[in-house]
């Protein structure tokens, strides 16, 4: 048990770090499986959309429209942009609908806004009202990204402890040594996690609105490695949050597989593996024919290719 929980740790290491690599240069069964979180036809309107801004503003507006009447607005920044092209177009009730649409749902780009001359040309006092919010919230989230940094450091700099004084020196990893390191593994894993809870619980699920580039990871990390159950309770958070923005599509497909592969041992998208004697290992894929077609719902390589890169590293 120990050591299938210490191969589980190195996996989640290993994967942590080439994940943010990456990111800074560019339930139940019936829960996971079949639910919709990627809405594709509204990804290719919104996409479609912002091919025309500034060459066909009013063909842009149409596309965003168009993907609104697909499926309910929830990213702030979709709603934003449409009510900016509106005001742009001299549109004004639509550039204020979407404009208090997409403050009411989180928009937090304050230092963007304010640069805006369309919107006060239209209505000054109905704009600096949505300002004042957008600047509120602005302020909140540089506090709380401060707070999340701290707890990067937490989670990376133990993994890191782990990784340079038993694995790369070779030592036992059933030792005193590494049990002890373990062990502090566990508690700073679960201060954080009930750090990030209540962050959760307040503001729901934080990720790219927040204003560093370690905040913007840290709690997609904390949920990656968290109990199960803990997982389960909160996929349907983290779904919205791909939904708002707030998470990359690319990062969601690694809670779903994770629960399968602890609840079934198997694996939709292909992202679950462990370092087994120095070999990768992957989780077994759950339909191995269709992979790489349900990774391309989230905008991922195909599977074999992700699995040369990740055991070439």
């Amino acid at each position: 048990m120990f050591m299938k929980n210490m191969t589980k740790i190195i996996c989640v290491f290993s994967f942590v770090i080439l994940l943010f690599v990456f990111i800074t240069s560019s339930y139940g069964d019936n829960q996971v499986e079949g639910a919709m979180v990627v809405n594709t036809v509204y990804n290719e309107l919104k996409d479609s959309a912002y091919m025309y801004v500034d060459e066909n503003d009013s063909l842009a507006l149409v596309y965003l429209l168009k993907a609104f009447k697909e499926e309910t607005p929830q990213n702030p920044r979709h709603l934003y942009d449409a009510g900016a092209l509106a005001a742009r177009l001299g549109q004004k009730r639509l550039a204020f609908e979407m404009l208090e649409m997409s403050v009411n749902k989180g928009y937090s780009y304050y230092d963007h806004m304010k640069k805006n001359t369309n919107f006060p040309s239209f209505d000054e006092v109905r704009f600096n009202l949505c300002l004042d919010k957008v600047r509120k919230r602005d302020s909140l989230l540089y506090r709380v990204s401060e707070g999340l940094d701290s707890v990067f450091k937490l989670d990376q700099d133990i993994r890191e402890q782990f990784e340079n004084e038993i694995l790369r020196k070779g030592k036992d990893t059933e030792s005193a040594e590494a049990k002890i390191i373990l062990d502090s593994m566990r508690i700073i894993d679960d201060k954080n996690l009930e750090y990030v809870n209540k962050l959760m619980d307040n503001n729901g699920f934080l990720g790219n609105s927040l204003k560093t580039k370690k905040s913007k990871l840290t709690m997609y990390l904390i949920y990656l490695h968290a109990p199960i159950e803990v997982l389960e309770n909160k996929l349907g958070i983290i779904r919205q949050a791909v939904k708002n923005g707030e998470l990359e599509v690319q990062l969601y497909p690694n809670f779903e597989d994770k629960i399968l592969s602890i609840r079934k041992g198997v694996q939709k998208y292909g992202t679950q593996y462990r370092v087994l004697n120095g070999e990768v290992v992957f989780v077994p894929l759950l339909d191995s024919l269709n992979v790489d077609l349900y990774r391309s719902e989230f905008n991922l390589g195909p599977f074999e290719s992700f699995a040369k890169w990740i055991k070439g590293q």
